[in-house]
């Protein structure tokens, strides 16, 4: 028993990443207007929020370092959003990230183990969150609207996914090049 528990330790530390962790609701930024409609980042910017996780820990600045507030700045100014605050999944690949679609939980772990980033649908599909790791059917996250840390597959919705691209992002957002 003790060796099972040893080798899921090490497949989830070999699974697992680091991402900056962000709350939308943070006082630097959860008052501002998430994109040009009446809500808030703390009231509707998991989204957000989660995709500024990914680009602070690639390294990857919208108007320095990349935060929620800078984040929804740069969205805003680049079209980014439609019908006021609605993401345009497609809006970060001049970043190098290629949106995939939505899948299932259990294609999640495939992508994430793969390498790409994933998001998770949680609460109905009404929030979002950032995985980090998996064990089994328990989704490890960094959640930017609550203290929780894992969610259970169940509790799953959708799985939206982007592959990121090195060549895509020197090409389109260093060299301009279409």
């Amino acid at each position: 028993m003790q060796q099972i528990i040893s080798i899921a330790l090490i497949l989830l530390f070999v699974n697992g990443r680091l991402y900056t962790s962000y709350k939308q609701c943070d006082s630097n930024w959860g008052s501002d207007k998430l994109g040009t409609g009446s809500s808030s980042i703390c009231s509707n910017g998991s989204l957000i929020s989660s995709i500024a996780m990914i680009f602070n820990t690639q390294g990857i600045t919208t108007d320095g370092v990349t935060t929620p507030r800078t984040m929804n700045s740069w969205l805003k100014r680049n079209n980014g959003y439609a019908s006021g605050d609605l993401f345009i999944w497609s809006s970060i690949q001049d970043f190098g990230f290629i949106y995939q679609g939505k899948f299932s939980a259990s294609q999640a772990k495939l992508k994430f183990d793969r390498g790409d980033h994933v998001i998770l649908g949680v609460n109905e599909g009404s929030h979002y969150v950032l995985m980090t790791s998996y064990s089994g059917d328990t989704f490890n996250v960094n959640d930017p609207g609550y203290s929780k840390t894992s969610y259970p597959q169940t509790a799953i919705s959708y799985a939206p996914i982007y592959t990121y691209s090195k060549l895509s992002y020197f090409k389109n957002h260093i060299l301009k090049l279409e």
